[in-house]
C-alpha cells in the first residue's frame, strides 16, 4: 500500500491483499499458458486454440483485478502539476476530492454498462468458441473490476472529505 492508503480500513487492506495475491496467481497462470501455447504451436506444430482462449480470459481478469488494485492503493498514473498550480494545501485537498468524485462517477457509469452487458450475455447463453465456457466469465471480470474500483473510490471520497473537514476544523481552531 502506498502512503495515501496508510489510513485504510481493515476491509480495504484485506481486499488489497486478495487483489495482489490474485494478480500474482493470474500472472503465473498466464505465463504458463503462454509457454504451453508456444511449445504446442511451434514445437509440436499442433496449436490448441482453447489454450489461447483461456489465456485471453486470464489476461482480462488480470487486467481488471489490477485496475482494482491500482485504484485501491492510489498508485495509478496521475498528473503531478497540481502542486505547481495550486499552492494552498486546502485547495489541493478540494481538487483531490473533486478528482476522486469524478473518477467515481465515471466508474459507476462503466459499472452500469458492464453489468447491463453482463446480464445480456448471461441471458443469451453465449459460449466461448473453443472451450464452450459461458461468455459471462469474460464479462464478469469487467463487473468485478469496476465494482471493486467503485468500492475503493467510495472509501477514498469519504477519506478525502474527512481530510477537508478536519483541515477546516483545525484552521478554525487556530484563528
Amino acid at each position: 500500500m502506498t502512503l495515501e492508503t496508510s489510513e485504510a480500513t481493515g476491509l480495504e487492506r484485506a481486499l488489497v491483499l486478495v487483489l495482489k495475491s490474485s494478480m500474482i496467481l493470474f500472472a503465473i497462470a498466464l505465463a504458463v499458458l503462454m509457454f504451453v501455447t508456444v511449445v504446442m504451436r511451434y514445437g509440436l506444430s499442433n496449436p490448441f486454440l482453447a489454450i489461447e482462449e483461456a489465456a485471453i480470459l486470464l489476461g482480462i481478469w488480470l487486467y481488471f483485478v489490477s485496475a482494482g488494485y491500482v485504484t485501491g492503493t492510489r498508485s495509478h498514473i496521475c498528473g503531478g502539476a497540481l502542486h505547481l498550480v495550486v499552492k494552498q494545501k486546502k485547495s489541493r485537498n478540494y481538487v483531490r476530492l473533486m478528482t476522486t468524485l469524478i473518477c467515481l462517477g465515471v466508474t459507476v457509469v462503466a459499472l452500469w454498462y458492464a453489468t447491463k452487458y453482463g446480464w445480456f450475455t448471461f441471458d443469451k447463453g453465449r459460449k466461448s468458441t473453443y472451450l464452450q465456457w459461458p461468455r459471462a466469465l469474460w464479462v464478469a471480470s469487467m463487473v468485478f473490476g469496476f465494482g471493486v474500483m467503485t468500492l475503493f473510490l467510495i472509501f477514498q471520497s469519504i477519506r478525502d472529505f474527512k481530510i477537508i473537514r478536519n483541515f477546516s476544523n483545525t484552521a478554525q481552531g487556530e484563528i
